[in-house]
């Protein structure tokens, strides 16, 4: 594990006053290092703006995110264990390099603004009600959605048995120990396959152990206090295909299986046309949800897309703030990564982006449209409604999800007898077998179970609307 600090004489004399920008890289968590930012790049956009650069390694791939279910042989989340290890050294020794540990903004780039999302909202890291050790966050292109402990003990095992280690967690890990790191990493690839937009591979974020004691991403970010936010996208992001659950696990619904079936009929039915595919999808959703939960909380949420369309992809944009990902520019591209990089710097130091850019309002979800046209004199300026129509449509999914997730527990809990009633078909089968002595029997137990479905629900027929199969029922 290793860091690299970039600092200034200036700072250095300022009685450590500078402020500081942590900074994880993203790479999905197999590959990418921080050698990626060359220095020259760093050097211009920060620490020559007086602020004092930290960049982190943190472990890749298996090494990061094995999990085998025993805390004690080996927590959940090794990569996040080695980011905060960075992090505490950044806030205990930022000092002797002239920054300020109280004025530490963390910034990641795709899968590294996924880190700095979890670092800022997770409650085993930042416990709500104490002061955070950074005061700001900003999330470049920064996907969401956490895996089950199951699922990485799944995909830990499979690689283990592929690599012949076998037995307890201990014995797997000693077992594991003895190989070089390649052969691990070939076997990895070996059992979930080379495609890591699809949610197979081992790479994500566990919730389990100390960091993560959470079930869904909705717990995670709905229990934190107000934190200064700069969150955005690019005009296109992804191209390719996230795993099926991928949204799900953003939205962190409970019925997984039903709402996926409800998006693939939705959007092949033409019900819903997102006009982005999944993997970018993942990516839009994030930001709307982070930057509209803090805008609420009476956080300063500062919300963007880098709409630029020669280069409008996923990363694109990291090319004029972290110096990666090079390409030719244009006139256009040429203005943008002199004006783009101020962004950043500014938020760093406590202000405003620019001066005519405005925190999220929720009833508008406004954002910056970070574009140059010279020849149409268009200039980056803000506009409105940031992907309302994709979010809207799964604000809807949630309701549906919590409605499915009241009713079945409404089966669940009724008498024995009545406990084989289908909750996953059409919702008139459970009342077909009632005669008028069964109503009396659990119209007491049901009463108050109706009464409150009918008032978050508007009209008990929505249930029926709700994650089902039939197209009709979606329709109705």
């Amino acid at each position: 594990l290793h860091l690299n600090v970039y600092t200034s004489n200036k700072c250095r004399e300022s009685n450590s006053t500078c402020h500081v920008v942590f900074v994880i890289h993203g790479g999905v968590g197999i590959f990418d290092a921080p050698m990626k930012f060359p220095d020259e790049t760093l050097v211009r956009n920060f620490v020559s703006q007086d602020i004092v650069v930290v960049s982190t390694a943190y472990r890749l791939g298996m090494f990061g995110a094995i999990g085998l279910g025993d805390e004690n042989v080996v927590p959940a989340n090794l990569n996040m264990h080695d980011i905060l290890a960075a992090l505490n050294f950044t806030h205990s020794e930022i000092r002797n390099f002239g920054g300020d540990k109280n004025k530490i903004t963390i910034l990641g780039q795709s899968e590294g603004a996924h880190f700095a999302l979890m670092i800022a909202f997770s409650p085993g890291i930042s416990t709500p009600g104490e002061k955070r050790r950074i005061n700001g966050v900003i999330s470049m292109s920064g996907p969401s959605g956490l895996e089950t402990q199951e699922q990485t003990v799944q995909r830990s095992h499979a690689v283990a048995t592929e690599l012949g280690c076998s037995g307890t967690a201990r014995e797997i890990m000693d077992c594991l120990r003895l190989l070089d790191t390649e052969t691990i990493f070939e076997a990895a690839f070996q059992v979930h396959g080379t495609d890591i937009l699809s949610g197979k591979t081992p790479i994500g974020i566990t919730m389990a152990g100390e960091l993560f004691p959470i079930t869904n991403d909705r717990e995670m970010r709905e229990s934190k206090d107000p934190i200064r936010l700069m969150i955005g996208t690019t005009l296109y992001e992804m191209v390719g295909e996230s795993g099926k659950d991928k949204i799900n696990r953003v939205l962190g619904v409970t019925n997984k299986k039903e709402c996926y079936e409800k998006y693939v009929n939705d959007t092949g039915s033409g019900a819903f046309v997102p006009g982005y595919n999944d993997a970018s999808q993942e990516f839009l959703v994030t930001s709307h949800i982070f930057a509209k939960y803090q805008a609420q909380i009476g956080g300063e949420a500062y919300l963007y897309e880098y709409g630029y369309p020669v280069h409008g992809a996923h990363t694109d944009d990291a090319y004029f703030v972290l110096g990666f990902h090079q390409f030719e520019m244009d006139e256009n591209e040429k203005w943008l990564s002199r004006v783009y990089p101020r962004y950043f710097t500014r938020f760093i130091k406590g202000e405003k982006p620019t001066d005519d850019w405005s925190p999220v309002k929720p009833l508008l979800m406004n954002y910056y449209s970070v574009n140059r046209s010279i020849a149409d004199d268009v200039y980056p300026h803000t506009k409105f409604g940031y992907q309302n129509y994709i979010v809207k449509y799964y604000e809807e999914l949630v309701k549906c999800d919590n409605e499915l997730s009241l009713t079945i527990l409404l089966a669940f809990n009724a008498p024995v007898e009545y406990k084989s009633m289908n909750t996953t078909g059409d919702f008139q089968v459970l009342f077909q077998s009632f005669t008028a002595v069964d109503a009396i029997v659990v119209s007491l137990f049901a009463l108050g179970a109706l009464f409150l479905l009918c008032c978050f629900s508007k009209c008990f027929i929505r249930i029926c609307c709700c994650c089902y199969k039939q197209k009709n029922d979606y329709e109705r």
